[in-house]
């Protein structure tokens, strides 16, 4: 037990560390050649805190483990919206932005509909196949042309003065690996001190995997709400988000195919559910505020709920890890 804890602490030190070192060169970066801090978001530091779950999953589709690969990204998805964009919105309220409300959060909602669709169209079991993968990146490659493509003209402008790009790029790098390598400590060490003190691993996957990979994106909104930087927090999310399905679940499905579990179907229904509320509330913005304190108690209060119903379910018996036929 005094093991998993001493990883698990060091793990979390690091992934703290790493996301300070990502953004601070994200920004930098960014500002040198005057890109958007949402543009930021929405790549450099989406991609970069979201390569655990890449690391995770390739190895789960090599080593033949679905129930990982698929509970790694519906539950670090939904994590992302309910759990960690109400903590960043609790922190510091985030403005409402155009292109997120025309353009990123559609995009997600509509992303989670074909991922939903793609699973009912398998001919025998409900599954993500070799094909489906192939779809899924090629919506993700369309996806990153397009916020590429759009940032010249995205009409923001930092006013910060210009860095130096190769420290920046440094940073980036540094913290991205740190962040991955974190990350695998962080769960290494929960997962055993989850099974030194003798909890389900269905607690496990829920409380431990799915939250414990999304901690990279927790640590940089966080930071970023806390440095006044709310659009890099909210790019972070949609961009990771985006991330997940289209490339890493993608890439997972290609590798082997996918067999979704009813508890799999419930999750998918889960993030529908969540990500419907994130374009719920960008439509609807009093004052201009997208995410203020009160609708971010909302979004933490519902995770919570999800969580709840969720564990119980399962320990009922409602739902179960066996493929859907």
């Amino acid at each position: 037990m005094f093991w998993s804890g001493t990883v698990l602490l060091l793990g979390l030190l690091a992934v703290v560390k790493g996301a300070d070192y990502l953004l601070d060169g994200a920004i930098t970066f960014a500002r040198r050649y005057g890109i958007p801090d949402l543009i930021v978001g929405l790549t450099l530091v989406a991609f970069g805190t979201s390569l655990p779950e890449l690391v995770i999953n390739v190895l789960a589709s090599f080593r033949g483990n679905p129930g990982i690969i698929l509970g790694n990204i519906i539950g670090s998805n939904v994590a992302n919206i309910l759990l960690i964009l109400g903590i960043t919105a609790v922190i510091s309220p985030i403005k409402r932005h155009l292109l997120v409300v025309k353009r990123d959060v559609p995009f997600n909602l509509a992303l989670v509909v074909v991922l939903i669709l793609l699973a009912l169209s398998s001919s025998r079991v409900l599954a993500i196949s070799r094909g489906d993968g192939l779809v899924l990146l090629s919506v993700f490659a369309f996806y990153l042309w397009a916020v590429l493509r759009r940032y010249s003209s995205s009409g923001e402008e930092n006013p910060n003065p210009p860095g130096n790009p190769l420290l920046a790029l440094l940073k980036v790098l540094l913290g991205s690996a740190a962040l991955g390598i974190g990350s695998n400590w962080t769960l290494e060490g929960a997962i055993g001190l989850a099974r030194a003190l003798n909890v389900s691993e269905v607690f496990v996957g829920l409380f431990v995997v799915a939250v414990g990979t999304s901690l990279p994106e927790l640590a940089t909104s966080v930071l970023a709400a806390l440095r006044g930087n709310p659009y890099i927090a909210l790019g972070n999310i949609s961009g990771s988000n985006v991330f997940n399905i289209g490339m890493i679940l993608g890439l997972s499905a290609t590798i082997r195919p996918i067999p979704i579990p009813s508890r799999g179907a419930v999750d998918m229904l889960a993030l529908l559910a969540a990500t419907s509320v994130f374009l719920m509330f960008s439509l609807h913005s009093p004052n201009g505020t997208m995410m203020d304190r009160r609708r971010g108690l909302v979004m933490l209060l519902l995770y919570g709920v999800y969580i709840a119903t969720s564990f119980a379910a399962e320990r009922s018996g409602l739902i179960s890890s066996s493929p859907l036929l």
